[in-house]
């Protein structure tokens, strides 16, 4: 988006806190009704998150390819009341302008916020990188996403899209977003939490592989119980390392892949059977690589775990604040912690995460 040579000012605490926002959120709604009259109508997609029903609501079929691929493991049956509905719509193909942005470049904050369009219930977010601007009022659980043009979404949006509005929206039913990636069986699971580039994804396809089940390898939701919800069926890894995993990365989306430094492949297409929608959580685990064959587990403080996962979680949630931090700090005191030693032979990896699961397996523990 462009930005004007004009700047709105508003004052700390005035009014205005909660009228721009709620204005701007009215105008990029009602833009929104114009790229659905444009095209023809809107095209709905309904998926269950969280025990909750969210609709996608596009207009046209331009994006749809570019966003539903990493919901339709959650896919049910259309409902007149949804939780949450989200706008999405494109200028290219419905043909319609964007309303000039009301900020200036230096309204623009670290987390994609945008000083002055949030308030108490209106969210605002705004990626320059990406293109994508996204928005959110609690008060009716309506969501909006706009992007240039489909051709602009890279791979690791379509591989985990929409995750600010349903961080905004999660947060009001007592589900928080985290950076992790979640496995296990019947009886629950584990979260494996770290930075980029720690072994959460090889970590997750490694038990995937071996028959686990899948909830996801980047950005899920747990709660206080505590248990994770799957949000994407998604799996990414780097070129290299997908080369380990020659059945999942068989089938691999094109979207975005020569902008992109990792290789996307959806599993709802290949492993419908090992996807579990959530678990309840039995350890959480932080990955270190190390150059020895085999893996293990250490325990762990539950504040070197929180070390782990706060940082990659709020840092890359718009609008995250000291109460994300603190539900965070709560989950990692609920069950057990340990540091997972990753070995160089992933076959190892999946015997130790059972052990975590079951903590039946003393001689994997240090």
């Amino acid at each position: 988006m462009k930005n004007p040579a004009h700047k709105v000012a508003v004052q700390s605490g005035s009014v205005d806190d909660q009228r721009i926002p709620q204005e701007f959120f009215e105008t990029l709604h009602e833009t929104f009704r114009r790229a659905e009259e444009a095209v023809g109508g809107s095209i709905d997609r309904f998926y269950e998150i969280g025990g909750l029903i969210v609709r996608l609501r596009f207009a046209g079929d331009a994006l749809v390819p570019y966003i539903s691929h990493a919901f339709d493991h959650l896919a049910v049956e259309p409902t007149s009341a949804p939780s949450l509905t989200i706008c999405l719509w494109d200028s290219i193909s419905t043909e319609t302008a964007m309303p000039p942005p009301p900020w200036s470049a230096d309204d623009y904050l670290p987390r994609g916020e945008i000083r002055g369009y949030s308030s108490t219930h209106i969210h605002t977010a705004f990626h320059p990188g990406v293109g994508t601007l996204s928005m959110f009022d609690s008060k009716s659980n309506t969501g909006l996403f706009w992007i240039h043009g489909p051709e602009d979404i890279p791979a690791y949006v379509t591989g985990s899209p929409l995750h600010a509005i349903l961080s905004w929206w999660a947060h009001g039913h007592g589900l928080q977003l985290i950076h992790a990636a979640a496995v296990g069986t019947v009886g629950g699971g584990v979260l494996v939490v770290g930075k980029g580039g720690s072994g959460k994804s090889t970590t997750a396809l490694s038990c995937l592989q071996a028959g686990l089940l899948y909830v996801g390898d980047d950005y899920v939701l747990v709660d206080e119980r505590p248990y994770v919800y799957s949000l994407y069926n998604s799996a990414k890894l780097n070129s290299d390392q997908a080369r380990s995993f020659p059945t999942l990365f068989s089938d691999t989306s094109s979207f975005g892949q020569s902008n992109y430094e990792k290789t996307l492949t959806f599993l709802y297409k290949t492993h419908p059977d090992q996807l579990a929608a959530s678990l309840p959580i039995k350890a959480i685990l932080l990955p270190k690589i190390t150059d020895v064959p085999n893996s293990r587990l250490e325990r762990a403080s539950a504040g070197e775990i929180l070390a782990g996962l706060a940082p990659s979680t709020l840092f890359q949630l718009p609008g995250a604040d000291r109460s994300a931090f603190h539900g965070l700090a709560r989950l990692v005191t609920q069950v057990p912690n340990y540091v997972l030693h990753l070995g160089s032979d992933l076959e190892t990896i999946p015997d130790v995460i059972l052990g975590a699961i079951t903590r039946s397996r003393p001689d994997v523990v240090a």
